[in-house]
C-alpha cells in the first residue's frame, strides 16, 4: 500500500495532537444515531466554520484588492516607463496575493480540521481505539483529515474494483481543475461582465474589490460542502455496520451466488460515482466480515451484475437490489448515473425500487434518524406497489 499524501499525513498528526491534548471524549455505541442536543452541537461547529471560512475569504480578498489599488497608483506610473516597472508592479502584488492566499489556506484548513476533530467528539465517533491506531492507516482519522483538507479518496485496496472504469480520466482531470479555480474564474467572470456593462472609468476604482465578496462566498460554500462530508464520514461506519445487521446477508460461504450479487451491486455504485467513499468502504468491510472475500472476477463490471440480476432467484434480486440502495446512499448524495444504475437494476430484477423510498433512505441517514428494517422493506417491492411512507404521526427528517 502507497504512502498516503503529506498533507494527510501532517493533518493526521495535527487531529492526534488535539485528542491528546482535549483527552478522551465519550464513545457512542451507535454514532450514526444523533438526538437533538447533538445536532445541535453539530449545526453550532458547521455554521461556526462557514462564518469563519467567510471573514477569511472577506479579509485575504480586502489586502489583496487594497494592495492592486495601491499598486496601479504607486507603481503602475507611465504605461512607457517600461518593463521596469511593470516588473516592480507584479512583483508587488504577486507577493501580497501570494501571502495572502498562503496565509488564509493554512488557515482554512485548521479550522477544518479542528472542525472535523469537533464532529467525531460530538457524535461520539472513535478516531484512535488503540495507541497503535494512532498512525497514518487509522481509517476513521484519515477519512475526517482527507475531507478536512479536500483529498481525493484512495483506490479500492484489495478488490477488483476501477472507480475510473466508465469515466475518461481526461474528463475527471477536467473537472478537479475546473473546481479548484472557481474562485479565480468567478472573479473573471464577474469583472468581464461588468466591464461590458458599465464604463471602464466609473468601474476603475472599485473593480478591485469584485473578488472580495466572491472569495467570501466560495470560501462560505467550500466550508459548509466539507462539514457536511466530515459528519456523514463520522456517522457512516456506524450506520454501515447498521446496515449489514438488517440485510439478509449469507453467512460465510452459504448461498455464494447472493454474496456474489451483493458484491456486484455495492461495487457498481463504486463504479458509477467514480470514487470509493470511506462509507461505502465501512459497508465492503462488513460485508467481508460476514460473506468473506470479495470475488475477483471482474467485480467492476456493470453490465455483468445486471446481466446476473435478472436471472437470479427473487430473494437474491431483494436482497442484492437493497444493498445497492444502501450504498448508493451511504454516500448523502444520489447522483445521475447512480440513478441510472438503480433504475437499470429495478428493470432487470423485475422489482420496483422507487426513487421516493430511495430518497428516504437517504434523508435518514444523512439526518442521523434511526435506521431499522421499515426503510429497506420499501425498496425492492413488486411491480405496482405503492412507496413507502412513514408510520403514523412521524415527521420526515430534512437533510
Amino acid at each position: 500500500m502507497s504512502e498516503p499524501p503529506v498533507m494527510q499525513r501532517l493533518g493526521l498528526r495535527y487531529v492526534e495532537w488535539r485528542e491528546r491534548r482535549l483527552g478522551a471524549s465519550e464513545l457512542q455505541v451507535d454514532p450514526h444515531y444523533l438526538d437533538e442536543a447533538e445536532q445541535r452541537a453539530l449545526l453550532r461547529i458547521q455554521w461556526r466554520l462557514v462564518g469563519s471560512a467567510a471573514l477569511l475569504g472577506t479579509a485575504s480578498g480586502l489586502v489583496c484588492a487594497l494592495a492592486e489599488v495601491w499598486a496601479d497608483e504607486a507603481l503602475a506610473g507611465d504605461p512607457y516607463a517600461g518593463w521596469g516597472a511593470e516588473a516592480r508592479y507584479w512583483a508587488f502584488l504577486g507577493s501580497v496575493i501570494g501571502v495572502a492566499a498562503l496565509l488564509e489556506v493554512a488557515l482554512l484548513y485548521l479550522g477544518s480540521l479542528r472542525a472535523v476533530h469537533a464532529i467525531a467528539r460530538t457524535a461520539g465517533t472513535p478516531l484512535f481505539v488503540t495507541e497503535a491506531d494512532a498512525s497514518p492507516g487509522s481509517p476513521m482519522a484519515a477519512a475526517l483529515v482527507r475531507a478536512a483538507l479536500e483529498l481525493p479518496n484512495p483506490p479500492p485496496q484489495g478488490y477488483a474494483i476501477d472507480p475510473l472504469r466508465e469515466v475518461s480520466r481526461l474528463r475527471a482531470v477536467a473537472i478537479g481543475l475546473l473546481y479548484k479555480a472557481k474562485v479565480g474564474l468567478s472573479s473573471f467572470l464577474i469583472k468581464l461582465v461588468l466591464r461590458r456593462a458599465a464604463g471602464r472609468a466609473a468601474l476603475r476604482a472599485w473593480l478591485p474589490f469584485v473578488g472580495v465578496p466572491v472569495t467570501a462566498f466560495w470560501n462560505g460554500v467550500v466550508a459548509y460542502v466539507v462539514i457536511r462530508e466530515a459528519r456523514l464520514r463520522a456517522i457512516g461506519p456506524s450506520a454501515a455496520r447498521r446496515f449489514g445487521e438488517l440485510l439478509q446477508l449469507p453467512e460465510g460461504r452459504e448461498q455464494p451466488e447472493r454474496a456474489e450479487l451483493v458484491w456486484r451491486a455495492v461495487a457498481a455504485t463504486i463504479v458509477r460515482t467514480h470514487e470509493l467513499h470511506p462509507n461505502v468502504a465501512a459497508l465492503m468491510e462488513v460485508l467481508r466480515e460476514r460473506m468473506g472475500e470479495a470475488p475477483h472476477d471482474e467485480l467492476d463490471d456493470t453490465s455483468r451484475f445486471l446481466e446476473r440480476l435478472a436471472v437470479a432467484p427473487e430473494e437474491d434480486r431483494r436482497v442484492a437490489l437493497r444493498a445497492l440502495a444502501v450504498a448508493a446512499a451511504l454516500d448523502g448524495r444520489i447522483d445521475g448515473d447512480e440513478r441510472r444504475l438503480v433504475h437499470d437494476a429495478g428493470r432487470a430484477s423485475g422489482l420496483e425500487l422507487h426513487p421516493r423510498d430511495l430518497a428516504r433512505l437517504r434523508r435518514r441517514f444523512v439526518a442521523g434518524r434511526h435506521i431499522d428494517a421499515s426503510l429497506l422493506e420499501p425498496l425492492a417491492r413488486e411491480p405496482g406497489g405503492a412507496p413507502g411512507g412513514l408510520p403514523s404521526g412521524q415527521a420526515e427528517p430534512s437533510s
